[in-house]
């Protein structure tokens, strides 16, 4: 048996065809790869968090699961798109005596999925950082009505929103997500609905509280500072939820949007 692959891997999820005495398997395998051993030298920092690894370098981050194939790529810098769509990279991440290992493709896509960053060079992988640019998944949408036809689920909204909102924007990824965003003076609050179970809110800040608190039988968890609540992920009924306020709110507030949003 043997797995075949050419000089550049062999696709973005840097799986390989495999073949039995020349015969094409429907299975391919993955490679994996120590995270931490190759993300920091690359300037990404390796946080474990609780069942999760936040992967930083202060543009890119993301935030693996450990047995969950769902992965998303988020950046703070102003001038690129704040969040790829959810991707599956044919395995989960897995540790084994305290390392963690991920698909190959998941370095691909934190150097922005470009080609040449990742390369077999006999038999060796080479990685080469390039400039990341990350493609915008997100699609703008004039109504919510359009929103919901693109992510293909529907939203709803709470019916009573605060009095100081003066913009309110939409977008939708495919398949995938509704994000609708509530703008005022030096305020703004965002509500994500996406498919799956991961946290989709995509805020990595530091809080110094976590609360955990059941509102209508989803458990939802509540991080803010100060006494104020900044963000807000649950699931419900095999869609994921997030409410993110800026600045926090109290937490009684956040706890009713999260009742509030379907």
């Amino acid at each position: 048996m043997r797995a075949e692959a050419s000089e550049t891997l062999h696709d973005q999820t840097h799986r390989y065809p495999i073949e039995v005495n020349g015969e094409a398997l429907a299975a391919s395998a993955c490679v994996m790869i120590p995270l931490r051993a190759v993300a920091e030298p690359l300037g990404f920092t390796v946080t474990w968090d609780n069942g999760s690894v936040l992967v930083d370098n202060g543009i890119i981050h993301t935030k693996v699961t450990i047995g969950v194939d769902r992965y998303v790529i988020t950046t703070s810098r102003e001038d690129l798109v704040g969040m790829s769509a959810p991707f599956s990279l044919g395995a989960a991440p897995y540790v084994v005596e305290g390392v963690t290992y991920v698909p190959l493709g998941l370095i691909h896509a934190l150097l922005g999925n470009q080609e040449g960053t990742v390369t077999l060079d006999g038999n060796k992988i080479s990685i080469q950082t390039k400039p990341v640019e990350l493609a915008n998944p997100f699609v703008s949408c004039e109504t919510l009505e359009e929103a919901e036809r693109i992510a293909g689920f529907s939203l709803e909204l709470p019916g009573q929103l605060p009095d100081w909102i003066r913009r309110t924007t939409m977008r939708a990824v495919d398949s995938a997500m509704i994000e609708v965003t509530f703008e005022g003076q030096d305020r703004e609050l965002m509500i994500r609905k996406g498919t799956g179970s991961q946290d989709i809110s995509g805020d990595y800040n530091v809080y110094d509280s976590e609360k955990v608190c059941s509102v209508d039988g989803c458990r939802v968890v509540v991080r803010g500072t100060g006494g104020k609540a900044a963000v807000a992920v649950w699931t419900r009924d095999g869609y994921t939820y997030a409410v993110s306020a800026e600045p926090g709110v109290e937490p009684e507030m956040m706890t009713a949007l999260a009742a509030a949003v379907r």
